[in-house]
């Protein structure tokens, strides 16, 4: 027997405004992540669509504002706890700002990079986002790119490029100095993974600087892969000597854990034997045994700010926004934990 339902009609903007008790001016507000409209009042537009099962013309959309509403994220390494929480936060958002994002992997490759960049292009997104093998002033192969590209993890500002990053070398200071004035470190090694921008990393120009201000002993550098893997070998080189340092500041939790995991296999007891602090300030930071002590980046806070950033771009406003953020104490360095 044919079905003689009447087919249900397709909900409107303006139903939706009506449901939500707005203007219908409002829902378009909330569908193009304008900025003015109130959480509260976005909130309710978005309740309203979801109930309605309201779904607008993204391709009418497009061609009426000259955008998408998509972003993408270009990551060197997607496995990477931070940078997965990173692109966490960018996804909140971007979705809080009604924008879609893509999410690519470059695989440490700069050729990776610069193909990913020209078909991302090509797929119309109105921003790309970068987490680069190439430093921020290295706009070889960009020029090329129809939409603004920016750095969400620089080590500086570049002229010309928007970015977003944290004064690792102020992070790095910290450390050492909490090291020595907190727990009387006297010799301080530092574990690091290769720069993927071609210059000195802030991570070692701070750490430098700290052990020659307080006079410290220079402790050993190893420079190693970012992988947990990198930190246990690191770990071997650094430790496993008559004058092993007393203390390692691991430049990302991943190499923390591996110096961890290192420091165990040669037997010696942490923090007891030896402290370590590392960068980052992930969630796996807080589930090793004894739990890493972390300089924490801002991740949400970046998020934010990158995702303005790349929506309300234009030229003449190309700045880099730098954070600072906070050291979690945990028991790896020998305090008593004030950390989650």
């Amino acid at each position: 027997m044919p079905d003689t339902t009447t087919p249900r009609k397709r909900p409107t903007r303006n139903d939706v405004a009506e449901r939500a008790q707005v203007s219908s001016a409002v829902v378009s507000y909330v569908m193009t992540g304008a900025k003015h409209v109130t959480p509260e009042t976005a909130k309710r537009v978005r309740t309203a669509m979801e109930e309605l099962g309201y779904r607008p013309n993204s391709t009418a959309r497009a061609l009426r504002t000259g955008r998408t509403h998509t972003l993408a994220l270009i990551v060197a390494d997607v496995s990477n706890p931070f940078f997965s929480e990173y692109a966490l936060q960018l996804e909140i958002a971007a979705t809080e700002r009604g924008y879609a994002l893509l999410i690519a992997n470059s695989h440490e490759s700069l050729e990776t990079e610069v193909r990913l960049l020209d078909e991302i292009a090509q797929r119309g997104v109105d921003g790309v986002m970068l987490s680069s093998v190439r430093h921020a002033s290295d706009r070889s192969s960009l020029d090329s790119i129809p939409v603004p590209v920016m750095w969400i993890d620089a080590f500086h500002p570049a002229d010309g490029a928007a970015s977003v990053g944290v004064d690792i070398r102020h992070s790095a200071r910290t450390v050492v100095q909490h090291l020595a004035d907190v727990h009387g470190c006297r010799s301080v090694g530092l574990v690091i993974g290769a720069s993927s921008q071609d210059t000195t990393d802030p991570r070692v120009l701070g750490w430098a600087e700290a052990i020659e201000e307080i006079g410290l002993e220079p402790g050993p550098v190893v420079t190693t892969t970012w992988t947990r893997e990198g930190g246990i070998e690191a770990a071997r080189m650094l430790l496993d000597t008559p004058n092993r340092p007393d203390a390692v500041f691991a430049g990302s939790d991943l190499l923390g854990i591996g110096v961890l995991r290192g420091a165990a296999d040669l037997g010696l007891r942490v923090p007891e034997d030896l402290r370590i602090i590392s960068y980052d300030g992930t969630a796996e930071s807080a589930f090793s045994v004894p739990r890493l002590t972390s300089f924490k980046q801002p991740v949400r806070e970046m998020a934010r700010a990158a995702i303005d950033t790349i929506i309300d771009f234009t030229p003449d406003k190309a700045h880099h926004t730098l954070f600072r953020g906070e050291l979690l104490l945990r028991e790896s360095c020998g305090c008593a934990s004030s950390a989650p």
